[in-house]
């Protein structure tokens, strides 16, 4: 099982470009947590997910249009050019930032 879920990992990163690619969990760019797993690419401002029909009705994406969309294989890759998209990447920013901040000021105490 989870040799299956690093070759997915490292096909998205082919496909990405190999930078900034982070497995997520859907809270952690404020979808609801039935939207499943995902991937986030900051620098690359895209979201891709294996699991497409969770993350388009519990994540809001099913109203994403296909031109900001591409599909290769199982995995949907959603950009960042649209507002929902757009809003998921800047929360997991947001709460990235936070939580690496809130790290070194606990290493600092």
């Amino acid at each position: 099982m989870w040799e299956i879920a690093e070759k997915i990992h490292d096909l998205i990163e082919q496909i990405v470009g190999g930078q900034d690619i982070a497995t997520v969990n859907a809270e952690a760019v404020g979808l609801d947590y039935r939207s499943g797993t995902g991937y986030v690419s900051v620098e690359n401002d895209v979201i891709a997910s294996a699991s497409v029909r969770l993350i388009e009705y519990y994540g809001g994406f099913e109203y994403i249009d296909s031109e900001y969309t591409t599909s290769v294989g199982h995995i949907k890759f959603y950009s960042g050019e649209t507002s929902r998209v757009r809003d998921a990447i800047d929360y997991y920013k947001e709460n990235t930032a936070n939580n690496n901040q809130e790290q070194l000021e606990g290493e600092q105490t």
